[in-house]
C-alpha cells in the first residue's frame, strides 16, 4: 500500500491497531495484578520533615509545567477544552504522584493513576486534531477518558476482590504512544514544526520509564540517588516539551490567520 493511500486511511489504520491492542492484551495476557514491591522505593528518607522526600518533591516539575500550560493558554487565548484538560491533568499529576509517593499503596496509588489517564488521553486525542478532525478528536477523548477512569476503577475494584488486574490501564498508558508512532511515520512531512518537540516527549518518557525501572540499582550503585525521583524529572521534562508543542501550534495558527 502507497505512503498516499495509508494517509487517506489512517483514522482507520490507528482503529485497527486500537482493536489489535486490545484483542492482544485480553486474549495474550492473564490478569496482571499490581506488584506490592512496586511501593518500596529505594530511598524513603525524610527531606525537609516529609516522608519518602525526594520522591515526593520532585513532583514539583509536573505542577510547574501545567502552570505554564494555563499561562500559555491565556497568553494565546487557546479555546480548546481538550488542551485545558491536558494542562489540568498535568498540574493534578504533580499533586497525586506527591500525595502517593508520601504514603504509597494501592490505595494512594489510584490518587496517581486517574490525572494521568488525562494526561494520555488528551495528548492523544489533541495531537489527532491538529492533525485530521478537531470534532472527531473531541469525541475520541471523551471515549478514551471514559476508559481510562474506568481502568483505574476497575483496577482497584478487582485489587479489593483479590484478583487484581492492571490489563485495561496498560493500554490505556501505552496504546496513545503507539498510535502517536504510527501518525508520525504516516504523515511523516505534515507539521513538521512538533517533530523536534515530539520527539523530544518521547525520548524522555521512554528515559524516564528506564529509571523506574532501575530505581533500586541506581541507589545501589550511588548509595545516595535512586531512579524514581529522576523518573519524575524526565517525565516533566517530556510534559514540558508537550507545553512547547501547544505553544509551537499556536503560533503557528495565529501566523497563518495572519496571512
Amino acid at each position: 500500500m502507497k505512503m498516499k493511500s495509508l494517509q487517506n486511511h489512517t483514522p482507520k489504520i490507528l482503529l485497527l491497531i486500537s482493536i489489535a491492542t486490545f484483542l492482544a492484551v485480553f486474549i495474550g495476557m492473564q490478569p496482571l495484578a499490581q506488584d506490592l514491591h512496586y511501593h518500596s522505593f529505594a530511598n524513603d528518607n525524610s527531606v525537609f520533615g516529609i516522608a519518602n522526600g525526594w520522591n515526593v518533591l520532585s513532583n514539583i516539575g509536573f505542577i510547574l509545567c501545567g502552570i505554564f500550560g494555563f499561562q500559555l493558554i491565556v497568553k494565546h487565548n487557546i479555546k480548546s477544552i481538550i488542551i485545558w484538560a491536558l494542562f489540568i491533568g498535568i498540574f493534578l499529576t504533580g499533586l497525586g504522584s506527591a500525595y502517593y509517593h508520601y504514603h504509597p499503596n494501592n490505595q494512594t496509588l489510584v490518587w496517581d493513576r486517574l490525572p494521568m489517564t488525562i494526561v494520555f488521553t488528551a495528548f492523544f486525542a489533541q495531537l489527532y486534531s491538529w492533525y485530521f478532525s478537531e470534532k472527531t478528536a473531541f469525541y475520541i477523548w471523551i471515549a478514551s477518558l471514559v476508559i481510562g477512569i474506568f481502568s483505574v476503577s476497575y483496577w482497584q475494584y478487582t485489587e479489593s476482590i483479590g484478583k487484581g488486574d492492571l490489563r485495561l490501564y496498560a493500554i490505556v498508558q501505552f496504546l496513545p504512544m503507539l498510535l502517536i508512532l504510527a501518525i508520525l511515520f504516516i504523515h511523516s512531512n505534515k507539521n513538521s514544526f512538533l517533530w523536534k518537540p515530539l520527539s523530544m516527549v518521547i525520548i524522555w518518557y521512554i528515559i524516564a520509564k528506564f529509571l523506574e525501572h532501575y530505581d533500586q540499582e541506581l541507589f545501589v550503585y550511588t548509595n545516595t540517588l535512586s531512579g524514581h525521583p529522576f523518573k519524575h524529572i524526565a517525565a516533566s521534562i517530556a510534559t514540558f516539551y508537550i507545553v512547547l508543542m501547544v505553544k509551537k501550534q499556536a503560533i503557528s495558527e495565529k501566523e497563518y490567520l495572519n496571512i
